[in-house]
């Protein structure tokens, strides 16, 4: 079964922009527990998968065999929105995958993808002390190849936030999950040192003037509630402009 959590951030985060009419598309949809979640709103979805799909439900589209490495079989600009649940560190090519997202949305459309939060505060000590995050917490399965290997891709907020400015797409949301007591107490321990080191190695160690205004849009993003508490994280983003 899928993460509860995860599950009831995407609904919260498609509330308002998955209505009848629209046209959506969920990427590698796994059990197709989010395409079901998506079509129950009245919008017509496409849901993939890397091999074979079955039957999911009226409403939904089932297409299979679309590897998410390389071009999306679908036309440019014909999604009102497309759904990635707990995929994307799974894709060895997330700049082409990034990039084939915003090629097949409609302008002012919208994309969420979840993921594990490797920048909660508990992940950082951890990486600290054994050299592992939140997502891969020790090394990867050798008998499963990089195709198959679980979480072996894992993507920081920042880089998702570079590949999305990049592909004319603007993060407008972060949505928590599940958020344990072990990030809440180390937030309160360490929050003030955080922020110094923070704002001295972001902000001030930046000498060009754009590039500083950019950091502190990240900043913000980095010391928000999900990013440093959440289990996961949930973005929600929208293309602003024509690829």
């Amino acid at each position: 079964m899928p993460n509860p959590y995860i599950l009831d951030a995407v609904k919260t985060l498609w509330a308002g922009d998955a209505s009848p009419g629209k046209k959506l598309l969920d990427l590698s949809c796994g059990g197709g527990h989010s395409a079901r979640m998506l079509a129950a709103t009245g919008a017509s979805v496409v849901a993939t998968e890397y091999g074979t799909l079955g039957h999911l439900g009226a409403g939904i589209l089932c297409v299979g065999g679309v590897d998410l490495n390389g071009a999306l079989p679908f036309k440019c600009g014909c999604f009102d929105g497309v759904n990635l649940t707990e995929v994307i560190e799974h894709i060895e090519n997330q700049a082409q995958l990034i990039r084939e997202i915003a090629r097949v949305l409609k302008p002012d459309g919208v994309v969420a993808i979840s993921t594990p939060n490797v920048l909660n505060v508990h992940s950082r000590l951890r990486f600290l002390f054994t050299g592992f995050l939140r997502g891969r917490v020790r090394p990867a399965h050798y008998s499963c190849p990089p195709g198959q290997a679980p979480n072996i891709y894992l993507l920081h907020f920042y880089e998702l936030y570079y590949l999305f400015f990049h592909y004319g797409l603007e993060v407008q949301k972060l949505y928590k999950t599940r958020i344990k007591f072990a990030p809440v107490f180390f937030a309160i321990l360490f929050y003030p040192l955080m922020w110094c080191f923070s704002l001295e190695a972001v902000i001030r160690a930046e000498k060009d003037p754009v590039q500083r205004r950019y950091n502190w849009q990240i900043l913000r993003w980095l010391f928000s509630a999900p990013l440093l508490l959440s289990d996961n994280i949930v973005v929600k983003a929208r293309k602003t402009r024509r690829e």
